[in-house]
């Protein structure tokens, strides 16, 4: 879904051979600009009403960290809400999180009125970025 978002937004898509362990896209502007991107979804709510998404990877000595500018230069966010697919495209050195949680603008499930948006809302469809 995130690969054919990105040529929707005009973009070349290219997948790499083997599993480099730090991205799972390559997006091409046209411009001379590729950026590596790590794909992360979610599709189901977690207990408190919300989708997370792990930020992380298992290092070689089984570690769990998170991706930095050396693994990738985009992490792209697919939540599928029941409203349809929202995309999040954060730069990697934004990411100051593990887990981003996510939920629909103004329904937290929990807090609709002190939590409108995530943490991550402004990244929303910020497909601009990768030009």
């Amino acid at each position: 879904m995130v690969a054919v978002e990105l040529l929707r937004h005009g973009f070349t898509v290219s997948w790499p051979a083997a599993d480099v362990g730090g991205y799972d896209l390559i997006s091409d502007a046209g411009n001379g600009t590729l950026k590596r991107i790590q794909v992360k979804t979610s599709n189901t709510r977690d207990q408190y009403g919300t989708y997370r998404v792990y930020f992380r990877k298992y290092s070689s000595n089984k570690r769990r960290v998170k991706y930095t500018k050396a693994d990738c230069d985009f992490l792209v966010t697919l939540i599928l809400f029941p409203s349809g697919p929202t995309y999040y495209v954060v730069p990697v050195e934004e990411v100051k999180m593990t887990c981003g949680i996510f939920w629909p603008v103004g329904q937290h499930p929990r807090h609709p009125t002190k939590w409108k948006t995530c943490k991550l809302e402004g990244y929303r469809d910020r497909w601009d970025q990768l030009r």
